[in-house]
């Protein structure tokens, strides 16, 4: 690693309401630092120039370069998909050092109304080492979270995002598995932004902390290989809100396009499955079936079959949906 003097300290900027703070000095985590005690970290009159450089940053949404004393500061924004600025890097080093490269970090936000999330620049590219033509700003939850091969925390994360209360927010370390089949881990830093109905983050690499870091939920990845065996669409939902968030294995045609797209549920059957889940999270143990009308973008309506069970492990709140068509390749009216 470059050992020149200096460092890139990550401060979050994921809402309005809340000043600036510190989440991340280089590789290390901080857990959200109040900007007021940057001080502490580099020095007073350091700390003076980094927030009025965030500030212009936020503000404009460019690069600032201020040079206090001995000490340059450089600020860069991490842009979200709706042309804001949701963090910024900013390097303290002597003025008179080289710059090393800044830290790779990217923006998403997740809007609870539509259940689609929205990736910032470059979001992609980092993540999930896309190629350029297969970048898309716009992706449902199980583009997302199905690459996740370990999700430490994310029974407390689907709490805050389900309750989107203010000053929700939440941080921990998750690695996603890349187009190249390569596993990478990031610090993912997220707060509520009920305002808006959405969810605000931050991805930020932090290879420096390998693979070793924590194992994986034994149950979640035998649930997962499991079910890539069934012959069924097999999805984890969350019961506080029937989002799938996740599919273990694609629904079969018709049905197939629920993978990559957001299923519009007919608003009496969403009503039942929304009751159904409900009553899972009140009473687990007990399968419960159901019929769904789905559609995509402005397609026929599918008649599916669904089967509702509560998934038995630490991620209480969370459950195993099966689906299937109820009739092969039959489509109907509404």
């Amino acid at each position: 690693m470059d050992s020149s003097p200096g460092r890139w300290l990550l401060l979050e900027t994921l809402t309005e309401d809340l000043g600036p703070s510190l989440v991340a000095d280089d590789a290390q985590a901080k857990q959200w630092t109040a900007s007021a005690r940057l001080h502490r970290t580099i020095g007073l009159a350091p700390a003076r120039g980094a927030l009025d450089a965030v500030r212009r940053c936020v503000g404009g949404g460019e690069s600032q370069r201020t040079v206090v004393g001995d000490t340059l500061l450089l600020a860069e924004p991490v842009r979200c998909a709706f042309g804001g600025v949701h963090g910024v890097q900013i390097w303290i080093g002597p003025a008179d050092a080289p710059v090393r490269p800044r830290r790779r970090v990217a923006a998403w936000d997740f809007a609870s109304d539509t259940e689609l999330a929205h990736h910032g620049p470059g979001l992609e590219e980092l993540v999930f080492a896309r190629e350029p033509e297969q970048v898309r700003v716009v992706r449902t939850p199980p583009d997302a979270f199905g690459r996740m091969v370990r999700f430490d925390g994310r029974v407390d994360y689907f709490d805050m995002a389900t309750r989107l209360e203010p000053g929700g927010h939440w941080q921990g370390e998750v690695d996603m598995l890349g187009d190249d089949d390569c596993v990478r881990r990031f610090q993912m830093v997220a707060r509520a932004r009920p305002d808006l109905h959405r969810v605000s983050a931050l991805m930020h690499a932090i290879p420096e902390l390998g693979d070793d870091a924590a194992a994986l939920d034994p149950d979640v990845t035998m649930l997962r290989a499991v079910s890539q065996r069934s012959s069924v669409g097999v999805g984890f939902i969350l019961l506080s809100s029937a989002v799938i968030y996740e599919w273990a294995s694609e629904p079969p045609a018709p049905l197939d396009r629920w993978a990559v797209q957001r299923a519009t549920i007919e608003p009496t059957d969403f009503a039942a499955l929304r009751a159904a889940c409900a009553d899972a999270a009140r009473r687990p143990g007990t399968a419960r079936r159901l019929e769904l009308r789905v559609r995509f973008d402005d397609g026929e309506w599918i008649r599916a079959q669904a089967e509702l069970v509560t998934i038995t492990t630490d991620a209480t709140g969370h459950g195993l949906l099966r689906v299937w068509s109820a009739v092969d390749d039959e489509s109907i009216d509404a």
